[in-house]
């Protein structure tokens, strides 16, 4: 599937406890790999969630296949909570499957971390609430923006300045994509250009009335939680993901839909 939201398509699926991937081809990257469609691996760049099966069993095929079409290791980066453990799982992979232990890049973040992973795109690391450590992942452009006190100078005697060691930029960030993994809660205040990111992508893995307790307990976000979520952020482009493999897609579109104010479901997709 894929969904056109503004400048970027959010390619991939994701079905509760089934599989998640998600590609943005514009910023070559990936979030979450449960499983590796072969039109993934020259994709450069992996940000995973969190250590369920669902979300994460795709990367041997990712980290092999790179490897025997003889393309440069992607970027793969993990919770720091159980990166050892995959580390050792690709390596006993690898050998089982040929003798040798694969090329890869594995990167241990958590909350708080910036990472710089393009020449002009940095993914600051959010904290999340579930069973498992889990991190979700706000992804910004970073730019350089004349200081005021330089508006109205002619370029010329800009690149004059700038020649002579005077600082007339700062460097500024344009929230662009916001990634929340299975979550219970939301961080928004944990980083101030979280809600003002221009796509959100978000679990709502339960809908009914009677799965508020199986919410909680699974610790997932429910549709309950929903308008509160499209009132928090003001991005323009809003895809939930991650629902139950109990609700057949009407059903979904149904209820979603059904939950929300006339105003706020233009800004809203469904990743089915």
């Amino acid at each position: 599937m894929s969904l056109r939201c503004g400048k970027f398509a959010i390619e991939g699926e994701s079905s509760s406890a089934v599989a998640t991937y998600l590609r943005v081809k514009e910023l070559d990257l990936i979030f979450d790999l449960g499983r590796c469609p072969m039109s993934f691996i020259g994709t450069g760049h992996v940000f995973i969630s969190h250590f369920h099966l669902d979300h994460y069993f795709g990367i041997p095929i990712y980290v092999s296949q790179r490897w025997l079409n003889g393309i440069p290791p992607g970027n793969i980066y993990v919770p720091k909570e159980g990166a050892d453990q995959l580390q050792d799982l690709i390596e006993r992979i690898s050998l089982l499957d040929c003798g040798k232990v694969w090329d890869y890049q594995l990167t241990p973040v958590e909350a708080g971390d910036a990472l710089p992973f393009r020449e002009n795109l940095v993914a600051h690391v959010l904290p999340l609430d579930h069973r498992v450590p889990s991190v979700g992942y706000l992804v910004c452009e970073r730019r350089d923006k004349l200081k005021p006190e330089f508006f109205g100078i002619p370029g010329p005697e800009i690149a004059r300045m700038k020649q002579n060691g005077v600082t007339v930029t700062n460097q500024v960030e344009l929230p662009l994509i916001a990634y929340l993994g299975d979550t219970h809660t939301v961080p928004i205040d944990f980083h101030p250009l979280l809600k003002q990111c221009q796509v959100l992508i978000c679990e709502c893995t339960f809908l009914l009335p009677e799965h508020r307790d199986r919410a909680a307990q699974t610790m997932h976000l429910h549709l309950d939680t929903l308008p509160m979520l499209l009132e928090m952020f003001e991005s323009e482009h809003i895809v939930i993901t991650h629902f139950s493999r109990r609700y057949p897609p009407d059903m979904i579109r149904e209820r979603v839909y059904a939950a929300l104010p006339s105003e706020d479901r233009s800004r809203l997709q469904l990743l089915i």
